[in-house]
């Protein structure tokens, strides 16, 4: 590890430790996003830093940055400091960061050991500096501990190198991200380490302030439009870039506490795509369509059907669920199966079947399993059709659809191709349906009642 020896006479009555002082410890992301000469989607970098050999008890001034490998011994890095106070818990944006003004600085006190920790934020530029595909490290500059007012000590956290991305769509991009946001529920200023393995182990991916943090960045032309829109001072928020090649996807996100640093509390999805449906490997969505994560998101589904029916019955099964990104499939129990919120369905053959659907999100499912019992409908009745009028027949898109039947129906419309364009269980006597956006062509509508059974299907030629 390398250490940074003062090269001046000390002539102030606290000395610092032999030896002088080094990183000593840090939780550093692997990525941070950049773009060179001109950066106007920026997104804030985070990590927690640790220094020793410090004076105890000593007070610190500080700001920080990112440098390339082996900078000057007189290099102050590149970037905007975000200078962050564990005592006031105010967070501020820095433009010209300095030691000879408090605007350009904050303080931090080194503890009786002489060491001195925190969590540090740092703004990516235009410089040079940050053009995608460049390895940087996280510095940060200290003062003498005695109230000095230029720089004594450049701290660089050199096994903590970080890869420059810019947003962009090219998939398995080593030098390219995606934006993600979420609103987990989590303390305003913790900290969301986010990781590709399930233990939370090993350096994150991205490390993401929650909001509200106090410090407003939506107002600069500089900062993300993503970051601006659906993160800066949205409570319980947070957003950041992932790297577009990530396999494993996002499968931890470790929230930590603004004040120690300390892990409190660890969500965990097991392959990287989340019950919400976002699937975070190998992301392609750049910054103008951030993925929204949800981790507080439960999947809750619900199930209409006939638990009792005859053979030979066209019976409508309708399933709905909280998900936009929802699938749905259906196992009839007869070795029947459909796909869809609405199908239908007739039994054959009399007897017990248990009817499953499940309800995937690509991250999580549910499934339903109820038990029908179908009676041989032989000699016991025979179905009317069911009688129905469409109003205009040719259309010219919007459709009304009147009937005697006040109760449930299922609306299912086919093309001559047997593709369905429309399906929906729809109440009342008049329905009405719009076609606008469909081909024109003759298609075939079937109106099932859902209680009775009975169908009845025409024809509507759209023109």
């Amino acid at each position: 590890m390398k250490k940074q020896v003062l090269l001046f006479l000390i002539t102030i009555p606290q000395l610092l430790i032999a030896g002088g002082p080094i990183a000593s410890n840090a939780i550093v992301p692997k990525y941070i996003e950049g773009n060179s000469p001109t950066n106007n989607s920026r997104v804030p970098f985070y990590f927690w830093g640790e220094v020793s050999g410090l004076t105890p008890n000593a007070t610190y001034h500080f700001y920080c940055a990112m440098d390339t490998a082996n900078p000057s011994t007189s290099s102050n890095g590149a970037g905007l400091p975000y200078l962050i106070n564990p005592v006031s818990t105010v967070i501020r944006r820095v433009l010209n960061p300095t030691m000879t003004a408090n605007t350009g600085y904050d303080s931090l006190v080194a503890d009786n050991t002489g060491q001195l920790k925190g969590w540090f934020g740092v703004e990516p530029t235009g410089s040079a500096r940050f053009t995608p595909g460049t390895i940087l490290f996280p510095k940060i500059m200290l003062n003498n501990g005695a109230g000095g007012t230029s720089v004594a000590s450049r701290i660089n956290f050199d096994l903590n190198p970080v890869t420059v991305l810019s947003f962009g769509t090219t998939a398995m991009s080593p030098t390219q991200g995606s934006a993600i946001f979420d609103s987990l529920n989590a303390a305003p200023k913790n900290f969301i380490c986010i990781y590709d393995n399930t233990t939370a182990t090993g350096r994150p991916i991205a490390i993401a302030i929650v909001e509200n943090d106090g410090l407003m960045i939506k107002h600069f032309g500089t900062t993300a439009m993503f970051y601006k829109i659906k993160v800066d001072s949205l409570d319980y928020h947070w957003g950041t870039i992932i790297p577009n090649n990530l396999p494993n996807g996002i499968r931890a996100l470790e929230e930590r506490s603004f004040l120690t640093g300390f892990p409190i509390d660890t969500t965990i999805d097991a392959d990287g795509i989340w019950c919400y449906g976002t699937n975070t490997v190998n992301m392609t969505n750049g910054s103008q369509n951030a993925l929204y994560l949800n981790t507080t998101f439960v999947l809750s589904s619900s199930v209409v059907y006939q638990d009792s029916t005859y053979t030979g019955v066209l019976n409508a099964y309708a399933v709905s669920s909280n998900s936009p990104n929802a699938t749905y499939a259906w196992d009839y129990g007869d070795s029947n199966i459909g796909t869809g919120a609405n199908t239908t369905h007739a039994y054959n053959s009399a007897g017990t079947y248990i009817l499953q659907i499940i309800i995937s999100t690509g991250g999580c499912s549910d499934t339903i399993s109820q038990t029908i019992i179908v009676e041989s409908s032989a000699g016991i009745f025979t179905l009317s059709p069911l009688v129905f009028q469409l109003i205009p027949n040719p259309t010219n898109g919007e459709i009304f659809i009147t009937t005697k039947h006040q109760g449930n129906k299922n609306v299912c419309l086919n093309n001559l191709l047997g593709q369905v364009v429309f399906s929906q269980v729809i109440s009342g006597t008049k329905i009405n349906i719009n076609l606008n956006g469909q081909a024109p062509g003759i298609y075939i509508l079937t109106l099932t009642d859902i209680e009775t059974g009975k169908t009845g299907v025409q024809k509507i030629i759209l023109e």
